[in-house]
């Protein structure tokens, strides 16, 4: 029995060993993003830290269930051997090393998405693996960090002494087999988090209602293993169908803008623009002077979300009123061949050409296929642009020469066209050009000097567009895909993290005076909103396009937008902030104009309960049944 007693130690001690390596890293992370926590008590934070033993335990549980088959199948013979016990050893080591080193990974990819990263990076690996030099080049100290904690992992791990001498008493069948079984099972219910009905799930982790407190609980590898099988989303019938159209069907056409020419639609993207970067939204300067003045020019809507919190979720949300309400992105989902219906598709059929310009590599998020489901006609990305001179040396084209590359295909379009532009300059690692090294405003984030290279990019695409004889008639709609790193505390929560501007210009200052005074600028919108307001606004029929976007010239509507992140879906509306975490709701006071989320708890009416139930039917059941 010794033996056996000393497998069952090996095992225990290692296991205590690895744990304690998940709780280092959980540190790093929150020293990593300390300002994620800032408005965290001491309590809270050590609460997170115990929370988290329960997902630590529950990733290490699957990631070893073949170490510990090893390290009982087989017969105690093969226990005592040094040979063997290396071989389990490197079975141990190797696994959890690689999954050690996706939370290291997280200590700065959080920044950018806001949450644990999960199976769905695997979308987005093309990306990664073409800017690995540039990301090595950069973030070379989390590769120093997971070097030295692989040493020291290695080198005080738990290891049998150099001689292994036990007297075996114990019978290869059926005991072995048994403990094998026994021990795997085990640790399966270990992964499930205990004998409860359903398995421990992410959103579990935010039992404190707090966003980045729920992320300090949860670890990079629970969150990773726990999506490798996401295969879309489950039908669910809250409500009766008519009921649930009920709520979520808004009044169709009200801008009754009258046009004498046909307007176009010039959609722009600019990577990574938060609100939270603008002077427009906020009491200082700033790092965007142009699309300030084009904001005051124009109508610029105060309370508007992104449905998303990465590139590759903003597409869809934008050009096809597709919100994200799932683990997936839309456009690497099982649904990604649904019949949809994107504004470029709608207006086609009132004869409008249509085109999707991003200087990344072709391919990259997704995008040229997703363009064209969405009905996009022509895609410009980086195959081609003619000169490859202007390659910044990581993601794509120069935001500078790029856009101009938009004005002249714009310029060679027929007309009435529907185009999206999206930039990428202001993507990570931030590259401008160096002759304008040093011209632009700096601030405490890296972000601002490339968010004020964009902002001058786009002032000159707009000098140059000014003089096309398309320029008058058309419609600009400007927004960012996602919010970036913040250094503002008035940004620091789950609001602010989704908040990004929508600014609408129009070529003719007479139509802007009109926009005015059709607009409600404090109502709240989103990015499914873009779409069925561009429709409104060309006072075209939108009966093609799905309900979960409103038009922004709808003054009977307060607006809504939808958010969802970790399994929990959202709502804000009617200064309410609902969370539906699937089971429960809870319903908080916030103050958009401070972007104040006021954790009351206060009581939710059955209709905005109703009605948040609803968009998740409407979305989960259409995509099961390609009715969207």
């Amino acid at each position: 029995m010794k033996l056996l007693y000393f497998q069952f130690s090996l095992l225990g001690r290692r296991i205590l060993w690895l744990m304690l390596f998940y709780s280092i890293v959980r540190l790093l992370f929150f020293l990593f993003n300390s300002h994620s926590f800032q408005n965290a008590s001491n309590d809270q934070i050590i609460d997170s830290f115990l929370l988290g033993l329960r997902f630590d335990l529950s990733a290490i549980c699957i990631i070893n269930i073949l170490y510990v088959l090893g390290s009982f199948m087989l017969s105690p013979s093969h226990w005592e051997s040094l040979r063997y016990q290396k071989w389990l050893q490197n079975l141990f080591v190797i696994p959890n090393l690689a999954f050690l080193s996706l939370g290291v990974i997280d200590l700065e990819y959080y920044k950018f998405i806001g949450r644990r990263t999960n199976f769905e990076i695997n979308s987005i690996m093309g990306d990664v693996v073409n800017q690995a030099h540039n990301l090595l080049g950069k973030y070379w100290y989390l590769a120093l960090i997971m070097l030295c904690l692989s040493w020291i992992f290695i080198k005080f791990l738990p290891k049998p002494s150099k001689k292994l001498q036990f007297t075996n008493t114990i019978p290869w069948y059926p005991f072995n087999v048994f403990m094998a079984l026994f021990m795997a099972a085990l640790f399966v219910l270990g992964f499930r988090g205990g004998f409860q009905e359903k398995p421990l799930r992410t959103n579990q982790a935010f039992s404190q209602n707090s966003h980045q407190l729920g992320n300090l609980v949860l670890n990079t590898p629970f969150t990773f293993l726990t999506t490798i099988d996401a295969q879309g989303t489950n039908a669910v019938q809250y409500l009766p169908n008519q009921q649930m159209y009920s709520l979520i069907q808004t009044k169709g056409q009200s801008s009754d803008i009258q046009h004498h020419v046909p307007q176009n639609i010039m959609i722009i993207i600019v990577e990574s623009l938060s609100a939270e970067y603008m002077g427009i939204y906020n009491q200082y300067t700033g790092y965007t002077p142009f699309l300030d003045s084009l904001s005051k020019a124009g109508v610029c809507m105060k309370n508007h979300f992104a449905n998303g919190r990465e590139s590759i979720d903003a597409v869809p949300a934008v050009v096809a009123s597709m919100p994200k309400l799932m683990d997936e992105p839309y456009i690497t989902s099982k649904y990604q061949a649904n019949n949809i219906s994107g504004l470029a598709s709608i207006l086609k059929s009132f004869g409008y050409s249509s085109a999707f310009f991003h200087g990344a590599r072709n391919g990259s998020m997704g995008f040229e296929g997703f363009s064209q489901i969405a009905g996009f006609q022509q895609y410009y990305g980086l195959n081609e642009y003619p000169n490859k001179k202007d390659f910044d040396g990581n993601w794509g084209i120069f935001d500078e020469p790029f856009l101009q590359f938009c004005a002249k295909k714009t310029t060679e379009q027929q007309q009435p066209f529907v185009n999206t532009i999206f930039t990428l300059s202001s993507h990570s690692p931030y590259t401008i050009p160096a002759k304008y090294l040093g011209r632009f405003r700096k601030g405490p984030l890296e972000i601002h000097e490339s968010i004020g290279y964009a902002d001058y990019a786009l002032r000159q695409f707009f000098e140059n567009s000014k003089h096309t004889p398309w320029f008058k008639n058309t419609l600009f709609i400007i927004t960012g895909d996602h919010t970036q790193q913040n250094s503002e505390s008035k940004y620091d929560n789950e609001m602010g993290a989704y908040r990004v501007p929508l600014i609408l210009f129009h070529g003719s200052q007479r139509m802007n005076i009109l926009l005015k005074k059709k607009i409600l600028t404090h109502k709240i919108t989103q990015h499914a909103d873009i779409v069925p307001s561009i429709l409104d606004f060309l006072g075209k029929n939108n009966h093609k396009l799905n309900y979960f976007g409103e038009s922004i010239f709808n003054f009977s509507q307060g607006g809504t937008a939808l958010l969802y992140s970790e399994g929990r879906f959202r709502m804000v509306s009617q200064s309410k902030y609902i969370v539906f975490d699937g089971e429960k709701f809870r319903g908080d006071t916030v103050n958009l104009e401070k972007n104040v989320i006021i954790k009351n708890n206060i009581p939710i009416a059955t209709k905005l309960k109703n009605r948040l139930l609803a968009f998740i039917q409407y979305h989960h059941n259409g995509l099961i049944e390609n009715k969207l």
